[in-house]
């Protein structure tokens, strides 16, 4: 069963950093650079810790996956190899560590552990041998000239020593346990499979019920778990009144599976060792009666060896029997049955007694039926606050679709999310974010726009409802999106409207692969938080406009003198720390009041969009221009030296001055002025920077206009002479 999951898998990066420095100790010790004793104690001490310390904090934390259980072996190998190598070149002998270490990998971990281990012994011991730093007393490292010079003798007994070690340990405790341990976690398998069984047939749950994700699954266990545990201790505890009550020999309840198809003992207080395991004929012995008739069954003088009583292995001596059907609403659920020994027929104080006893366990498991329903629905009501609570401290749109998808993942599961958005004044649907797969785009899902069609997003846009009822794809051709989106084994889809002031903004699109995912109480939460997001995206459309009024100039649609002195102070700040240059440019258009006056304040203001454009589109990306005030615009370059703010300005400029307006009063061309400073060589502080470059544009308007002017090389050098 597939699910998309917003759970994140444990991160084993922690393992892999243990196991590559591990590593990194084994090859150390092959090269000489360390548990030698011809090098520094404080270097040998910090390789034989770094080594125990990853081999003992592993083990210890009894950590399994792969990485880690892999540094725990190698870490064991380096430590071991170095503490031999040090002892002998102390004149101690410790060269059985190595085959005891590997010994205890062999025991307690896995096959590839004891592999890789093993190896990495063996390459360590090998490699120092080919290097030359073997010798425990003296360290004089040097590629052998030929295998043959090798001291094979000694470095094939270790070798030996090490594999008999390993191969014994693993025969005789090593394969054991790792069969042990896969037997534990079978059994926790199957434990929690009859766990979940038991509530399905408790109807503590729906049967039909999918997998959701991992921490509402935990969840969920969790309460199962309560409700399974607290049922059981109640019709055990009722089972035992009724068996010291009426001196009975055994005292059963039988319960049907989820399918009403087989009985199987649910809880049990007997004097008897034959009662049955697994399944139970509903139809067989008395049994059969009861199940049909659904009525008490009282019966008294049984021969000995009667095989009526189906939940026997074999026949019991037993002379009376009763059994009462435990019934819920019309529906048959299990029989309660009783049974005696000694000819001791049941009266009717009995009869009442084991059919209080059955109604009582019927009531106990709809009780819990009910507590489990309550806290499943607590804690689904906490994740749905939850998720309003963090739609509610998001501002941009960005921000909402991300955790529009992420609320949406508390409340179902779900392998395919999207978010829409509708143009009303265009007509058209624009794809915001997507999530998971299950449904593919032709040509990606990068800017995915459609016209209104027949699919669902279009008609449920255009009737402000969800769609497909109930939330089940019957047609698995269906249009979603566009026709260029193909949905790919989506079982269950749910089309939400994002609705505004009764004006439906866009859509919130969630599918699954497995069917009957969207039932009504979940459709109604996510209508909620469907609602909220289009509140909320509603509100981040606001504070955009309102955050672009505040830092974008209307009519030039560059960033105005506020944006500019914020990015110019990050701009000094960095180039301080660099050490390399920038430029600020100060530009004013020639003449500009004689164009209002004589041209009018439309065409002025057609200029300054122009002259805007052009310094738009003809500079970097990481560059920025900006309107400064009146017909003023300034711009930064980054890490620009002179020679490189001059060429920029002179082309803008030359740009600028080709710029043609037609106008009633007949053809209209501008010019610029243009003053450059250097920071932070001219000024270390913005302000005065700023105040340089206006000296240098003075300097280009004094002296004819439509030109530039650097600060360093005319106004201050004019000033020194």
């Amino acid at each position: 069963m597939s699910t998309r999951s917003v759970t994140r898998r444990p991160s084993t990066t922690t393992g892999r950093g243990w196991t590559a420095l591990a590593a990194m100790l084994l090859a150390g010790y092959a090269l000489g650079v360390v548990g030698h004793v011809a090098l520094l104690p404080a270097l040998n001490l910090a390789g034989v810790l770094a080594a125990l310390l990853i081999t003992l904090n592993l083990w210890f934390r009894n950590l399994r996956q792969g990485p880690a259980e892999m540094a725990i072996g190698l870490g064991g190998v380096a430590a071991a190899l170095m503490l031999a190598r040090l002892s002998a070149g102390m004149g101690l002998e410790l060269s059985g560590l190595i085959v005891l270490v590997l010994a205890a990998i062999a025991a307690t971990r896995s096959a590839r552990t004891v592999a890789l281990s093993l190896a990495g012994a063996g390459l360590a011991e090998l490699g120092s041998h080919l290097l030359g730093t073997a010798d425990p007393r003296e360290l004089n490292p040097a590629l052998i000239g030929s295998l043959a010079e090798l001291a094979w003798g000694p470095l094939l007994v270790r070798t030996a020593l090490m594999l008999g070690a390993v191969a014994l340990c693993w025969r005789t405790l090593g394969r054991h346990t790792q069969q042990s341990r896969k037997q534990v976690e079978v059994e926790l398998t199957q434990a929690r499979e009859k766990m979940v069984q038991e509530a399905r047939e408790f109807r503590l749950i729906h049967a039909g019920r999918g997998q959701e994700a991992v921490d509402r699954r935990q969840a969920e266990e969790l309460i199962v778990r309560g409700a399974v545990d607290a049922v059981h201790h109640t019709i055990f505890v009722t089972l035992e009144l009724v068996s010291t009550a009426l001196k009975a020999h055994t005292v059963v309840l039988l319960w049907f599976d989820v399918r009403n198809e087989r009985l199987r003992i649910k809880e049990l207080v007997s004097q008897s060792d034959a009662l049955v395991d697994g399944p139970i004929d509903p139809a067989g012995g008395v049994l059969g009666g009861l199940t049909r008739q659904r009525e008490t069954l009282a019966l008294k003088g049984l021969r000995p060896g009667f095989r009526g009583l189906a939940y026997y292995r074999h026949p019991q001596d037993v002379t009376d029997f009763l059994g009462v059907p435990v019934i819920e609403n019309g529906h048959l659920r299990g029989v309660l049955c009783v049974d005696r020994r000694g000819d001791y027929p049941f009266e009717p104080e009995d009869i009442r007694v084991v059919e209080d006893a059955a109604a009582y366990v019927m009531r106990a498991v709809e009780n819990e039926r009910v507590v489990a329903t309550i806290e499943r629905a607590r804690f689904e009501v906490s994740r749905f606050f939850e998720a309003s609570r963090k739609l509610n401290g998001v501002l941009t749109p960005d921000q909402v679709y991300d955790v529009a998808l992420e609320s949406v993942a508390q409340i179902v599961a779900f392998d395919f999310a999207a978010i829409t958005l509708f143009d009303e004044g265009q007509n058209l649907h624009q794809v915001a974010r997507v999530s998971g797969e299950g449904v593919v785009s032709e040509e990606g899902w990068d800017r995915v726009n459609f016209s209104a069609n027949q699919g669902l997003v279009s008609m449920v846009v255009s009737n402000r409802h969800y769609l497909p009822f109930g939330g089940h794809l019957r047609d698995p051709s269906a249009v979603i999106f566009g026709p260029k989106q193909k949905a790919q084994g989506l079982k269950s889809l749910m089309v939400l409207p994002l609705i505004v002031q009764d004006q439906a903004v866009g859509t919130l699109v969630i599918a699954h692969r497995e069917p009957n995912q969207f039932p009504a109480e979940r459709r109604e939460m996510l209508e909620v938080i469907a609602n909220q997001v289009a509140v909320t995206l509603q509100n981040a459309r606001l504070y955009e406009r309102m955050e672009e009024m505040a830092s974008i100039d209307a009519l030039t649609r560059l960033p105005n003198r506020r944006t500019f002195q914020t990015r110019l102070a990050d701009t000094m700040a960095r180039h301080k720390r660099s050490g390399r240059t920038f430029a600020v440019v100060l530009t004013d258009i020639d003449h500009f009041k004689s164009v209002n006056d004589t041209y009018g304040h439309p065409v002025g203001d057609e200029v300054l969009r122009q002259v805007g454009r052009v310094f738009r589109e003809g500079m970097r990306e990481v560059d920025m221009p900006a309107r400064y005030g009146g017909e003023e615009f300034v711009l930064i370059l980054e890490e620009t030296d002179i020679e490189g703010a001059r060429l920029v300005a002179d082309r803008l400029r030359v740009a600028i001055s080709q710029l043609k307006f037609e106008t009633d009063k007949g053809l209209l061309q501008c010019t610029i002025s243009m003053g450059i400073a250097i920071g932070p060589t001219d000024s270390e502080h913005e302000h005065a920077l700023v105040d340089l470059a206006d000296q240098a544009l003075y300097h280009s308007k004094e002296n004819g206009r439509n030109q530039v002017t650097v600060y360093s090389e005319k106004v201050a050098s004019g000033a020194a002479a």
